[in-house]
């Protein structure tokens, strides 16, 4: 299996939402199940909202460690926004075509999240339902922006300012064309 799409919906922000991300994240549900030495069927009960309270798996924080080091940073970046936080993901490459394809990227996902917002508030009222409605879009955007942040930090980190001075002058130069 080379991905985890569960046939469930998982209500965005949710605890199995980040789980079934994170199974997504390193590989799938045969992958993930290795990573932690579990079963398949554990750990699909383990990120299904609806399974039965007494029959309920739930992960440890040291098999939700061992995922995040294989690379599933979506449990990471749920216990960030669960500390009224963000998740800095980790230094990507600071050449200038990732640059602008992060600037690129929180470009189009703030876009969405402000329309979102508009949208829902037209009516003069932004309550509990538009607040859901609009969650996913927000937290696209923040991811988007700490990826902008994380190239930030690593040019600063690998003293690369005229790398990210050139990046910005092309993608300046980009949006005027």
């Amino acid at each position: 299996m080379t991905g985890f799409r569960p046939t469930k919906p998982r209500r965005h922000g949710s605890l199995h939402a980040a789980l079934s991300i994170a199974i997504d994240q390193v590989g799938g549900l045969e992958d993930a199940a290795d990573i932690i030495q579990r079963s398949t069927n554990w750990l699909y009960t383990a990120a299904d909202p609806d399974v039965e309270r007494r029959k309920k798996a739930t992960l440890s924080f040291e098999e939700a460690r061992a995922l995040s080091r294989a690379g599933a940073t979506a449990l990471a970046e749920d216990l960030s926004l669960q500390a009224g936080g963000v998740f800095l993901p980790p230094a990507p490459d600071t050449a200038p075509a990732a640059i602008q394809a992060a600037l690129a990227s929180y470009a189009k996902e703030s876009g969405e999240a402000l329309a979102m917002v508009i949208q829902r508030a037209a009516d003069g009222d932004f309550d509990r339902l538009d607040a859901e409605a609009a969650m996913k879009e927000i937290d696209e955007a923040l991811k988007a922006l700490m990826g902008v942040r994380a190239l930030a930090v690593a040019a600063i980190e690998a003293d690369a300012a005229p790398v990210a001075r050139a990046a910005s002058r092309a993608f300046a130069a980009s949006v005027r064309a």
